[in-house]
C-alpha cells in the first residue's frame, strides 16, 4: 500500500517562520494573477473634438495623454477603445447601456449626473467664449445683451453638448444646434447663418488656427462660464473598478500631471 499522506496542518499551527513563508507565497501568487489579468475598462474617443482626441496627429489629444498616464501610474489598469471615435450622444448612450465603462472627459450637467457617476477629480477646465465674424463690431458681455438685440441674432451651438443644454435653459435666445462639428459651425458663422458661436475657448482657438480662419473670426473677450471636465463612469461598472481609476487620477492630480498635460496643449 502507498504511504499515507500526513494530515494537513492548519496555518495557525505552523511555526511563525513557516506562516510568514506561506503568506509571502500566497501574496506572490495574488500579485502574479493581478499582473496577468489587468482590469480592462472600455472607453471611446469623441469625434469632432481634436483637443481631446486627434488620433491621426503626432500628439493624440489631452484625453489620450491622460489615459496613458493613468495606465503608467496604475499598471493593473488598461483602457481600451480610445482609438474608436463616436459621437457624444452615442457615447452617453453606450455608458447608460453598459457597453462602455468610462469616458474622459465631460462637463457635469444635471441630466448626466442622473445617469452616470462622476469621478470628482477635474481632468482639466474649459472657458466658454463666443466667436463672431471679424468684421462684426458687436460688443456684448452677457447673454441678456444678446436677447435685447432682438430677432435674427442666432447663436450657433454644437448639438449634443453641455453648451447646448446650458443655452436651452435660457429663455429668449434663438439657437441653431443643427451640427456637432466645430469646423462646420465656424463656416456657418462666416456664411452669416448665425451671428454668434458659443463654444469652449480652447476648441475655438484650436479649430480657428487649424482651419486658417485667423483674421476672419474673433473671440469676444468675455468668459461666460468656466467649468471642469471629469471622467464619468457607467453605473453598471463595479464600484471597486471605479475606485481603482479614481485612485490613479488622484495620484496624477497630486503630482500635477493632469495640469501639465492640459498646459502642453494650450499653445497648439
Amino acid at each position: 500500500m502507498p504511504p499515507t499522506a500526513p494530515p494537513a496542518v492548519p496555518p495557525a499551527q505552523l511555526p511563525l517562520r513557516a506562516r510568514a513563508a506561506l503568506a509571502a507565497t500566497l501574496a506572490c501568487g495574488l500579485l502574479s494573477t493581478a499582473a496577468a489579468a489587468p482590469l480592462v475598462l472600455r472607453t471611446a474617443a469623441q469625434d469632432n473634438n481634436p483637443l481631446k482626441y486627434e488620433l491621426n496627429a503626432k500628439r493624440k489629444g489631452i484625453c489620450v495623454d491622460v489615459i496613458k498616464a493613468v495606465e503608467q501610474v496604475s499598471p493593473g489598469l488598461h483602457l481600451t477603445g480610445w482609438t474608436q471615435p463616436m459621437s457624444l450622444p452615442r457615447i452617453e448612450s453606450a455608458l447608460m447601456e453598459g457597453q462602455l465603462d468610462v469616458f474622459c472627459a465631460l462637463i457635469r450637467t444635471k441630466a448626466r449626473a442622473a445617469r452616470f457617476t462622476y469621478i470628482d477629480i477635474p481632468v482639466y477646465t474649459v472657458r466658454h467664449r463666443i466667436a463672431v465674424r471679424a468684421d462684426d463690431q458687436v460688443a456684448i458681455q452677457t447673454l441678456d445683451e444678446i436677447r435685447k438685440l432682438g430677432p435674427g441674432n442666432v447663436i450657433i451651438v454644437s448639438r449634443g453638448t453641455a453648451h447646448e443644454s446650458l443655452l436651452q435653459g435660457e429663455t429668449g435666445l434663438e439657437l441653431d444646434a443643427s451640427s456637432r462639428d466645430t469646423e462646420v459651425n465656424l463656416r456657418k458663422l462666416l456664411n452669416k447663418r448665425g451671428r454668434f458661436f458659443y463654444h469652449s475657448e480652447s476648441s475655438l482657438q484650436r479649430t480657428i488656427a487649424d482651419e486658417h480662419l485667423t483674421g476672419m473670426i474673433r473671440l469676444l473677450p468675455t468668459v461666460f462660464r468656466e467649468e471642469a471636465l471629469y471622467f464619468v463612469v457607467s453605473r453598471k461598472l463595479a464600484p471597486a473598478a471605479a475606485e481603482q481609476l479614481r485612485q490613479a487620477l488622484q495620484t496624477l492630480a497630486q503630482r500635477g500631471e493632469l495640469q501639465k498635460i492640459h498646459a502642453s496643449y494650450k499653445d497648439r
